[in-house]
């Protein structure tokens, strides 16, 4: 069985919506949209998404209010749960996630 490996640019991705989140925290706006972070960063709004749901889900409140569905949109709110996480906290458990999918014990 071939390892199952990140996308090309996920580490780097993964930084650059941290740290559009904390400096959001910052400046005490601390919800974004995944269409606001997609700007900030020059990332598609899809890649923000799957990002943010794959692997930054531990460290980051994402809400989705009812009721824009019926006009077709889904808006996702986030945050960071805690606005002082390292960096490498995050680093870790992406290596931590994807050695875990490699031995095939992952299951989110």
């Amino acid at each position: 069985m071939a390892e199952e490996k990140f996308y090309k640019n996920t580490v780097l991705n993964v930084l650059k919506i941290l740290k559009c989140l904390k400096m959001a925290e910052k400046e005490e706006n601390d919800v974004l949209t995944v269409s606001k972070i997609s700007k900030m960063t020059k990332l598609h709004k899809w890649t923000v998404s799957r990002t943010l749901d794959l692997y930054m889900h531990p460290f980051v409140d994402i809400v989705i209010p009812e009721g824009f569905e019926d006009v077709g949109l889904q808006i996702k709110f986030i945050r960071l749960k805690d606005p002082n996480v390292p960096e490498k906290r995050v680093l870790d458990f992406l290596r931590f996630s994807k050695t875990l999918k490699k031995e095939g014990n992952l299951t989110f």
